[in-house]
């Protein structure tokens, strides 16, 4: 009885875990909802490192050498102590560009260098540039007439006229978007991960953008999602693929991430002067205060 209750216990810790990741990704904003995209391929990692070892102790599906736990475990340490990393995302679910973005492309490093593009579907794109704790932010005039409705956010556009705004990483106005630069904000979500018990299952060696990978696979309440790690070498998770019908009260999911370039470095080009407006320019049409 002792043992049952310490499970109960361990999972409603879990699930209050959980809740509040979920619930910081809400109230953070843009940015903070792309990170947590990024951050989805280390669930799997999670899931299958935290497993049962009577379920997960023994090699699992085809292959050689490690088991899927053993892989999982690996990708994902792979992923916290990476330097630097390269990370594509696009989401074809229903309602993507919408409350979170439909793709990113997005380099990154732990000296809080970085290079991004945010695309919202239909509702416009943005270009953002990181290095140490300074911003440069590009908005498309859809986007900021999607930010600033109505008259503001066509005085915004006018203003700019395709200028970068600048301003400290921190500033309201620029760190929604400025937080899918964070690496270490990236790590901290990966180490203190939900670690939920679905099974994982180890898939036959395959090929990924020209590289044999090793799929691992959880199927959980209508979704299926897979982590690719490389079958060789180092292994590095490469991609991951989220897709779901949706069950009753959710929404169907059709995501598809790539990780490259870990430990390269990232080709930071900071925009000259005469491309930037400082971001207190814009205070006087309520942008500093959104």
């Amino acid at each position: 009885m002792k043992a049952e209750a310490k499970k109960a216990a361990a999972r409603k810790s879990e699930a209050k875990k959980a809740a509040a990741t979920k619930s910081g990704a809400k109230k953070a904003g843009y940015g903070w909802v792309l990170v947590s995209a990024v951050c989805t391929a280390t669930l799997i990692a999670a899931t299958a490192w935290s497993g049962d070892d009577e379920q997960d102790g023994a090699p699992v599906g085809a292959g050689r050498g490690s088991t899927a736990r053993e892989l999982a475990d690996r990708a994902r340490q792979a992923l916290l102590t990476a330097s630097s990393l390269h990370v594509t995302v696009e989401d074809r679910s229903k309602g993507a560009g919408t409350s979170a973005p439909s793709a990113l492309d997005l380099a990154l490093d732990r000296e809080d260098d970085c290079m991004a593009s945010v695309t919202f579907g239909a509702h416009g794109r943005a270009d953002i540039v990181r290095s140490d704790d300074r911003v440069w932010m590009r908005m498309d005039a859809k986007l900021w007439r999607t930010r600033l409705p109505g008259a503001d956010g066509r005085a915004a556009a006018k203003l700019l006229k395709g200028r970068y705004v600048t301003g400290p990483a921190d500033d309201r106005t620029l760190a929604d978007l400025a937080s899918v630069c964070d690496l270490s904000a990236l790590r901290r979500q990966i180490r203190d991960g939900g670690t939920g018990r679905e099974a994982v299952r180890k898939g036959e060696p395959t090929t990924l953008d020209g590289t044999r990978v090793v799929p691992l696979t959880t199927e959980a309440d209508g979704t299926t999602s897979t982590l690719y790690v490389a079958a060789h070498g180092t292994p590095y998770a490469l991609g991951y693929t989220e897709v779901s019908a949706g069950a009753a009260g959710t929404r169907a999911t059709d995501t598809t991430t790539r990780y490259t370039d870990y430990g390269k470095p990232v080709p930071v080009r900071t925009p000259p002067a005469d491309a930037s407006v400082d971001v207190s320019k814009l205070a006087s049409l309520g942008a500093g205060t959104r």
